[in-house]
């Protein structure tokens, strides 16, 4: 996918977590946040122009040193994204049901590393 699929992408996806939160589909709502995340992260890697890594946990790991590296001020958003993938694994992939509270902080720290991370790129 081309850099300008994946910024569309994030953007769909970041809408798609507001729908879903306002729907009551908190889960959905939870991995609708990550996505968003994730095709920005990937849309960052590839303006980079270096390998965009298949699995999250390396494509975090890459945006870390970028962010370490070459955006030091944004360095607060590390455990930002880390958490953010983790209520997404634990939406999908564990018995937990996700509530309300989880949903809206989720789609909070989506919109704050999008937000901030667009500038980058």
């Amino acid at each position: 996918m081309r850099y300008e699929h994946y910024l569309k992408k994030a953007r769909v996806m970041l809408n798609e977590a507001e729908k879903d939160l306002g729907n009551g589909c908190y889960n959905k709502a939870v991995s609708a946040s990550w996505f968003a995340v994730e095709a920005l992260l990937r849309a960052i890697v590839l303006r980079k122009g270096k390998p965009v890594p298949e699995r999250p946990n390396r494509l975090i790991s890459l945006i870390h040193r970028i962010i370490r590296l070459e955006h030091p001020d944004k360095k607060h958003l590390i455990p930002i994204i880390s958490s953010l993938y983790e209520k997404r694994k634990r939406a999908d992939h564990r018995e937990v049901i996700l509530d309300l509270t989880h949903a809206i902080k989720s789609l909070s720290q989506a919109r704050k590393i999008y937000d901030e991370l667009i500038s980058t790129i």
